[in-house]
């Protein structure tokens, strides 16, 4: 198309100004030729052919302009046309690939934007609560952990005053000098600790001291029910054994006790309760088997 309108165009101007420039020449030539002439130059016949001429050729400009204007109106025409066939094609093709898309959705299960905004935000939501689920179960673990360690923290300082009243009360009965006192501070020990083997042995030793020997039998036993490895113990069951005349009971206990500790040694003559037993001999192969050993060591 603009390759045509470049070629017409030249084509145009050069005719006109051609024509104007043939005119023009000429009719000054006629002019000062009709005013040297002193005779006619032209005959009717030559002037008519010329103006023929002229007709024919102006005839031609005109069809020429005609045919350029025709074919500019067709290239027009056929650009529209083209113009048109191109949108709609690409309209057609838009409308294709939707409905190709549309197809898709409506296979996988989404046939609408509606149906795709409904999917994200179950999505969204699903996510969303998940998060917030895991977030309640880390607090619930937190808060748990807290309550345990807070209830820990508690128990730490129960046990601690629980210590510091005992040793207290172990503070105290040292100090006391008479065994019934003795008894009530270790009855308070033990209403803190019942299971403390300690105070049952140190409460059968006062009552001994009572001269209650089956009682401090009684709570030599429940020591040892505690703590059967506790070698006082066996020596306070051992003493009580032999108050109550039970000799063998008493040498048994009192080797246990020596096995467990051998410090007893030299406490086993100042004791008392040991004095009807200085006749029997296994009590004196006993005692001086743990005296060598001492000596010894």
């Amino acid at each position: 198309m603009k390759k045509l309108l470049l070629l017409l165009v030249p084509m145009i101007l050069f005719s006109s100004i051609y024509a104007k420039d043939i005119e023009k020449p000429s009719q000054e030539k006629i002019d000062k030729k009709l005013n040297s002439l002193k005779k006619p130059l032209f005959t009717p016949f030559v002037e008519n052919y010329i103006l023929n001429d002229l007709k024919q050729l102006r005839d031609d400009n005109k069809k020429l302009k005609v045919e350029l204007y025709k074919r500019l109106a067709e290239k027009e025409v056929e650009i529209s046309t083209n113009a048109i066939n191109y949108a709609t094609s690409t309209i057609n093709n838009i409308f294709y690939i939707i409905a190709a898309a549309s197809s898709l959705l409506v296979i996988i299960g989404l046939n609408s934007i509606r149906d795709v905004n409904q999917k994200i935000r179950t999505i969204v939501d699903e996510k969303v609560s998940k998060v917030i689920d895991d977030y309640e179960k880390r607090m619930s673990l937190i808060e748990k952990d807290l309550d345990k360690r807070s209830k820990q923290v508690l128990q730490n300082q129960k046990e601690i005053e629980k210590t510091n009243t005992i040793h207290s009360l172990w503070i105290r009965a040292a100090q006391e000098t008479t065994p019934s006192g003795k008894i009530e501070i270790y009855d308070d020990i033990l209403k803190i600790k019942p299971y403390d083997a300690e105070a049952l042995t140190y409460k059968a030793e006062a009552a001994l001291e009572l001269e209650e020997a089956n009682w401090a039998l009684h709570l030599a036993n429940q020591a040892l029910n505690i703590d059967d490895d506790y070698p006082n113990a066996f020596y306070q069951k051992a003493k009580a054994n032999a108050v109550l005349g039970y000799s063998d009971f008493a040498i048994n206990d009192l080797e246990k006790a020596l096995m467990l500790n051998e410090q007893y040694i030299e406490e086993i003559e100042n004791e008392e309760e040991f004095d009807s037993l200085n006749e029997n001999k296994k009590f004196i192969t006993l005692i001086k088997k743990y005296k060598q050993d001492s000596e010894t060591n």
